[in-house]
């Protein structure tokens, strides 16, 4: 009788024992549970933040630091001769579409609210403010006509100063006026029709080159201004180098005599 009582207490404790040990199993598990919600938490968001910092990169290559295309320019083509001056807004950013190859290039230069890479897609929609071309032709004799040299010395003679002479004569409702300087020949056109005057413009561009000087042309320069017009071509200064042509515009007067005197 004594036995089977300390058998029926063990039994007793046994039952105890392993009903304490059943809580514990669970908070063991459940444990585990919440560590591997935890760990999937966490790569989650590094995953997350890789994500996030691919698109960072990405937009970071589609825009540029101030002037950041001029250096691709530069950098795409070392051994070109192009203007280092852009007269422009300087609240805006410089942007730049170019195209060809060391021999034969042309350069597109924008004034945006962003800077991008260098002939980034949305400069298609854009509007220049100036352009750069460089062209190597044949023969000397191909580069020469490609200039477009013109100078007229008929009409009414006009002092511009500095000893310089222009002479101007109106016909198909505009005045132009034309004069010399060194191998350069140099006309101005004024619409008659929006009440334009020539002889301002270019007494003042007589007075910039008396302080600045442009390329020396190897035969013979060509610079062409017109008031009436508005885009990045109204203002052309073209000259020959041997088999090479130069050409700068911009849609004003003096910055396109700037481009060129800033010419290396």
């Amino acid at each position: 009788m004594k036995r089977l009582v300390i058998l029926s207490v063990l039994l007793g404790l046994l039952a105890a024992c392993s009903s304490n040990q059943s809580p514990s199993e669970n908070s063991t598990t459940k444990t585990t549970n919440n560590s591997s919600v935890a760990q999937s938490t966490s790569t989650k968001q590094e995953s997350d933040k890789q994500s996030s910092s691919k698109e960072s990169q990405t937009k970071a290559s589609e825009e540029k630091t101030p002037d950041g295309a001029f250096q691709e320019l530069t950098k795409a083509y070392p051994d070109v001769k192009m203007p280092r001056k852009l007269p422009r807004d300087e609240s805006l950013f410089l942007n730049i579409a170019a195209v060809g190859n060391q021999d034969k290039l042309s350069v597109l230069y924008y004034n945006l609210p962003q800077a991008l890479v260098m002939n980034h897609n949305s400069l298609n929609q854009a509007t220049p403010f100036a352009s750069f071309k460089k062209t190597t032709y044949d023969t000397v004799g191909k580069a020469k006509a490609a200039v477009g040299y013109q100078y007229d010395d008929g009409g009414q003679k006009v002092d511009l100063g500095h000893s310089i002479a222009g002479y101007q004569q109106s016909g198909a409702g505009s005045t132009y006026l034309s004069w010399k300087e060194g191998n350069w020949s140099l006309l101005v056109r004024a619409s008659n029709i929006l009440g334009q005057e020539p002889v301002t413009t270019a007494k003042e561009i007589v007075n910039y080159l008396e302080e600045a000087f442009l390329p020396i042309p190897k035969s013979v320069g060509q610079i062409t201004i017109d008031l009436s017009a508005s885009n990045q071509e109204a203002n052309t200064i073209t000259w020959q180098e041997d088999k090479v042509v130069y050409t700068v515009s911009h849609e004003e007067p003096l910055p396109a005599l700037e481009m060129a005197v800033s010419m290396e």
